[in-house]
Order: C-alpha cells, then structure tokens, then sequence
C-alpha cells in the first residue's frame, strides 16, 4: 500500500508540475516557477511565482475543479496519524541554466505555519475553514499549532483533535 500512495503523490506532483509549466501563460525564458497552494479546509487558493534573472512576477490563479481536486488528492495522500496533513505547499520547478529538458521539481510542504492568502485573495483563512481542514485531516492535539487553536477559540470553536 506505501508504494502504491507513494506512486499517487508522484502523479500529483507532476500534475501539478505540467500545469505551472504549461497552464500558466508563462513566456518561455523563466528561470523558476513558484506555485504557491494554500488549501485549509474547501477553500483551495494559488498564486504562482515567475523568477527571471532578478526579477519576479506574480500572476494570480483562479484554480479551476482539476486543480483543486489534484491539490486535495495531493493533500490526502500525505495525510497521517500523528502530523495530520498540510495547510500550505510551495512547488518550485527550475531550470538550472538551458536545461530546459529536465527541469528540477521540488515540494514544500508546510504543516504548522499559519497559511498567508495570496496576495489576490479576498479573506484571510477563517476559523470555519480551519476546523473543518482540522475535522477532515486530524492531528495528534500536541501537534496543532498555537496559532490555530487561538484562532478557534477566539471564534468559540474547539480544535478537532485525534
């Protein structure tokens, strides 16, 4: 069963690469491209990154529904007992030089810091979108961040825990 998850993610991951590089609009001559995925709970946002030289550009992303599903499957699979699963995640494909035919792939994944909005995004992550990532993901309670559980209290909510 690990090898076949692990196979799954590897298939989201470069689906989530092939749609930076092709689905962007980005003109070639990139030197890296960002996706930066916050999905807490059903909201599912991105942005994504384009690095020239020393130059960034940021465009905004409306994820449409294979993007959202592919982000949550991505989200699932990596989902455990004790650590829950992650609110955030930064995908980096780069060329290192004309390499262009074999660019570098890597994930971050981040599990405890508080998800910053893209820039275009409407509302900051709310306590409802929270408890329900933290329902739907359970962590081990000495694993949900300080953060999170001010947040949930200040709303009157408690933190699902495991």
């Amino acid at each position: 069963m690990d090898g076949e998850r692990r196979r799954g993610e590897r298939r989201s991951i470069d689906r989530l690469a092939r749609w930076l590089v092709r689905g962007t609009g980005a003109e070639p001559g990139w030197d890296a491209l960002v996706l930066e995925v916050l999905s807490v709970g059903r909201d599912v946002r991105a942005q994504v990154r384009e690095v020239r030289g020393t130059g960034t550009c940021l465009h905004p992303v409306d994820p449409d529904r294979r993007l959202r599903r592919t982000v949550r499957r991505l989200q699932a699979a990596q989902a455990d007992l004790v650590d829950g699963t992650w609110l955030s995640a930064t995908l980096v494909v780069s060329v290192a030089g004309s390499r262009w035919e074999r660019p570098v792939v890597e994930l971050v994944l981040h599990h405890d810091d508080d998800p910053r909005p893209p820039a275009h995004a409407p509302h900051p992550v709310t306590a409802e979108d929270l408890r329900r990532h933290l329902a739907a993901h359970r962590r081990m309670g000495r694993k949900i961040p300080g953060w999170a559980r001010e947040r949930l209290a200040a709303a009157g909510l408690e933190a699902p825990e495991r």
